[in-house]
């Protein structure tokens, strides 16, 4: 199993309409864990992630530190608001990422 992980990253002047990026985790989406996403993210640096989550039929934006929770779905889909902060870590970019693609988000 794999699971898409939308992302946008504001700072970049990216919106969450139209064209969003992607990285694909390779578990199920109910596997997807925090730690996936940060030890799976393709770009280098320290990020902050907030996901796009329903909540009592308003969309928000939630800070989700859980490191055993499932993470917030909106839709069917992991979508993620992405905030730098920091250009550099000790990281090197995922090479397992190299599927990193975009799609139109509808």
């Amino acid at each position: 199993m794999s699971t898409f992980v939308y992302y946008f990253i504001p700072d970049d002047n990216e919106k969450e309409e139209g064209y969003m990026n992607i990285f694909i985790i390779y578990k199920d989406y109910k596997d997807v864990k925090v730690s996936d996403i940060k030890e799976n993210f393709p770009l280098p640096g320290d990020y902050n992630f907030r996901f796009k989550f329903n909540y009592e039929g308003k969309t928000v934006w939630i800070d989700f530190n859980n490191p055993k929770g499932q993470l917030p779905q909106f839709e069917g889909k992991i979508i993620v608001k992405v905030q730098r902060l920091k250009w550099e870590n000790q990281k090197q970019p995922n090479s397992n990422n190299i599927n990193n693609i975009f799609t139109e988000f509808k």
